[in-house]
């Protein structure tokens, strides 16, 4: 659907009086909305980061209107419009936000489908990645510390933006 959405504005990216700047915000506002619908109720696996990023550059791509035959690279892309990947940040954010404020509230059935805490055998196997690994592997912290943690609003803000900026860090150095 975001893609659809980002075809559907090709009028506005053909568009040579707009500057990069607003197409940029264009973007992020009509088109990362729609991609990031739902996005606090995803388990994030490898797959789905690659999916995203690549998502992302595709995004970019579009707006600059480069072919995949130009053999341009991302970080030449990146470059250029003078930005980072941001949309995968963005979604951790969103989920953390999400998962502290839901387990602050009194709503005892969402704590426990968050936590995973349902009833029932699980199957053979290796367990799946499931929506508090994300939390984990994300503050790089205990249960205990997360629950802790949590009761406190402002705190829990600023682990969430520790969390998201260090992802940045680790994004671009992998990058």
């Amino acid at each position: 659907m975001a893609k659809k959405r980002m075809q559907d504005l090709v009028n506005i990216w053909k568009d040579k009086t707009i500057t990069l700047q607003l197409k940029i915000k264009i973007m992020k506002t009509l088109v990362w909305t729609v991609m990031t619908y739902g996005a606090e109720g995803w388990t994030i696996k490898k797959k789905q980061e690659k999916k995203i990023n690549s998502t992302e550059m595709w995004f970019y791509r579009r707006l600059l209107r480069i072919y995949w035959r130009e053999g341009r690279t991302d970080q030449s892309i990146l470059e250029e419009l003078n930005e980072e990947r941001k949309l995968l940040n963005y979604i951790k954010k969103r989920k953390l936000t999400f998962f502290g404020h839901t387990c602050r509230s009194k709503c005892t059935l969402m704590k426990n489908i968050l936590q995973g805490r349902m009833e029932g055998k699980r199957q053979r196997g290796r367990p799946c990645i499931n929506y508090f690994d994300n939390i984990k592997s994300w503050t790089q912290m205990t249960t205990r510390e997360i629950y802790d943690v949590i009761l406190e609003r402002d705190v829990w803000r600023q682990m969430v933006h520790e969390a998201v900026r260090a992802a940045n860090v680790l994004g671009n150095d992998a990058g």
